[in-house]
């Protein structure tokens, strides 16, 4: 992507995709639109939310000092997006129940930025949001603190099922609160892991590949409301980027036709 973004998305248009999530910087809005793509949605920095800039360090994803939540409203706003989202928390954002209680305060006063632009601001879990800490778990302290219309979900199915939870009761606890989903399967025989570190990349599958059932999955999901799928896969073993999202949008649209 990063060596040529234009030549990636017609690539990925020509696959039939209409819509991609992306971060906000570098922007790919121009690009997106001159291949037919549209985005629905882009990733913010988490600091941005967290307070906590020197977790990011390294990562690649460090905007200016100056550079504040508001920044990023306004530039999602400008962009003709619908949601921004919290994608990831490094492991120094993480901690006891108590951190994802401050975490859910500040996501409703960066929600309600939002909404104020006419934007959603969504929460992407990975795994280790649905591990209990002390018999609560993360997920819940987040959803549950939080007001429905500052804050929805972006539920990824690998990691949901990985964490040992059915996305299809995800999507129909939270109906009318996941506008966005990732999709990606997970190997068959895959334990339980919440460290998304330790998990091998050889459990990431194509849609259809995997042990999730997708058919039940969509059937729920449209009940639910969920507005944008987006084919999302951390490590394609054995096959090219481009390759297995040629599979996965194969999968997905047998699976919608037989709901």
């Amino acid at each position: 992507m990063q060596a040529d973004a234009a030549g990636t998305l017609k690539a990925i248009a020509g696959l039939g995709y209409r819509y991609i999530e992306s971060g906000l910087r570098p922007p790919l809005d121009a690009a997106a639109k001159a291949a037919g793509l549209r985005e629905a949605s882009a990733y913010a920095p988490t600091y941005l939310v967290t307070g906590n800039r020197q977790a990011w360090v390294g990562s690649g994803e460090l905007v200016p000092e100056d550079y504040r939540w508001t920044n990023a409203v306004d530039e999602a706003k400008a962009r003709g997006l619908e949601y921004l989202v919290i994608v990831y928390l490094m492991k120094a954002e993480r901690g006891g129940i108590d951190v994802y209680r401050d975490l859910a305060a500040k996501l409703a006063k960066a929600g309600e930025a939002c909404r104020k632009a006419g934007l959603g601001l969504a929460y992407h879990a990975h795994a280790f949001e649905y591990e209990a800490i002390g018999g609560v778990r993360p997920i819940d302290v987040l959803l549950g603190e939080t007001p429905r219309d500052l804050l929805s979900l972006e539920l990824d199915t690998f990691w949901a099922s990985i964490a040992g939870v059915d996305p299809v009761k995800m999507v129909e606890t939270h109906a009318g609160r996941v506008p966005l989903v990732h999709l990606k399967d997970k190997a068959r025989g895959t334990p339980v892991q919440y460290d998304e570190g330790k998990v091998p990349h050889e459990a990431f599958k194509e849609v259809g590949a995997g042990e999730i059932d997708y058919r039940r999955f969509f059937a729920a999901a449209e009940k639910a409301g969920v507005k944008y799928y987006y084919v999302e896969q951390d490590y394609t073993v054995g096959s090219t980027p481009l390759d297995s999202l040629r599979v996965s949008r194969q999968a997905v649209a047998a699976a919608i036709a037989r709901t």
